[in-house]
């Protein structure tokens, strides 16, 4: 026992002496053996968890005031992490600079390299450009501009000549414009791919897919809010009925695109990819590479449903027609919410349209603990009754950004081949 108790003792005084040799720099601290060491000075606290993306919180071991814990050797991933301060209080890491946000969390993060963390880094390689530009849009009276991000490719600006193709990437629900460039590593995954010749260079944009939502919390002119974690409004085919007449043309007129079928790819994440079926079955001359990352894959928005709303709307529309003048405008301003779920009208119908002529790339892709992996069943069924032909890529995990980061490795190589 006392032999035991003295390794302890030499073990916890490395620790905190290796801790104390970085603690003014930035932290946590990756280790060569892909070991983590965090620190956090708190003298008023009596207990510090790391929670994040770990299989279980970490309890910290704490001195003076002075919190400390060492991991095991982790695999390569990018992490992301807060301090529970006395089991309720939250806190970012305030010794790393290295902050992002995924829905209404903002979180410390830090990336072990390796596969596939490395496609994750800063790495010394040519740099593409990211901008946030606003497009006009029409489909809501009051929101007259939205927000979108693109990644350009680094020789972009060095080949005024040429035309690039395009990648559209669809963000989940309570994501925004931003998302796939802070959780889902985008800029740096396209910089590290393009230098190695794992894919071409594109470019690659990411709307704003919440319906009542402009941009994302903080970049809005109109609202402050942030998007909830559901969004029903955004399942009802207003977002995927404006993509082709607003975005795409904003794009394809603000930069050197390459504009067919052939050389334009689409794709999405959970609520993204339940747009992404949408938009794809409604233009199926429009893209020719289609990418369903743990899609949200079958809408309550079923063909019955959409004759019951008819209906309904038909009845509401009379009973409008008689009530006072400023009703009726509201009404009207509503109005358009009603006739968008059309977008999922007869999609059987459609999806066969599509596949008439099919995609050179249906690629699906979800973990077998998802629990939405039942519904993407059910869809892939759906598709192999009509004779559809896909690409299905079935992972461990769960419904998160380790595996959509994963899945876009995956999708991007495939992309544009022999264009």
């Amino acid at each position: 026992m006392k032999q035991i108790l003295y390794t302890f003792i030499l073990s916890f005084a490395a620790l905190v002496t290796s801790a104390q040799t970085v603690s003014n720099k930035r932290m946590p601290f990756v280790d060569g053996d892909r070991t983590v060491t965090f620190r956090y000075v708190n003298k008023q606290v009596k207990h510090v968890t790391i929670e994040g993306s770990f299989p279980k919180p970490m309890s910290m071991v704490g001195k003076d005031g002075a919190w400390v814990y060492r991991t095991a050797p982790l695999p390569s991933e990018m992490y992301t992490y807060r301090f529970a301060i006395g089991g309720k209080k939250k806190v970012t890491d305030p010794l790393n600079p290295n902050v992002v946000c995924d829905i209404d969390d903002s979180l410390s993060y830090f990336v072990v390299g390796g596969y596939p963390g490395s496609y994750y880094m800063d790495n010394n390689v040519p740099h593409g450009t990211v901008q946030q530009l606003w497009y006009h849009s029409e489909f809501d009276k009051n929101m007259k501009q939205r927000r979108l991000s693109v990644y350009l490719p680094a020789e972009y600006k060095q080949n005024p000549q040429k035309r690039y193709p395009v990648l559209y990437l669809l963000h989940g629900t309570g994501g925004d414009e931003l998302a796939w460039l802070g959780m889902g590593r985008l800029a740096q995954i396209m910089d590290n791919m393009i230098a190695q010749r794992k894919t071409v260079p594109m470019i690659v944009v990411m709307p704003n897919g919440i319906a009542e939502q402009d941009a994302a919390p903080g970049h809005s002119p109109y609202m402050k809010t942030k998007a909830l974690h559901v969004n029903v409004s955004s399942w009802l085919g207003r977002t995927e009925r404006a993509f082709p007449v607003e975005v795409m043309p904003f794009i394809e007129h603000q930069f050197r695109t390459l504009n067919d079928k052939k050389h334009r790819a689409i794709a999405g994440l959970s609520m993204g990819g339940l747009h992404t079926i949408a938009i794809t079955a409604n233009n199926p001359d429009l893209f020719d590479y289609v990418g369903l990352f743990s899609p949200q894959s079958v809408s309550f928005l079923t063909d019955g449903n959409i004759k019951s709303l008819d209906r309904f709307t038909r009845g509401l529309d009379k009973f409008m027609a008689n009530m006072p003048s400023q009703w009726q405008q509201r009404y009207d301003e509503k109005r358009p919410l009603l006739t968008d779920v059309d977008m999922y009208k007869n999609l059987d119908k459609k999806l066969q349209r599509e596949f008439q002529n099919p995609p050179a790339l249906y690629y699906i892709a979800i973990c077998k603990s998802d629990p939405l992996k039942p519904f993407v069943d059910k869809y892939r069924s759906r598709l192999s009754r009509m004779g559809c032909i896909y690409m299905y890529n079935e992972t461990s995990g769960g419904h998160t950004w380790e595996n959509w980061r994963r899945y876009l490795l995956n999708f991007l190589p495939r992309l544009f081949k022999n264009k």
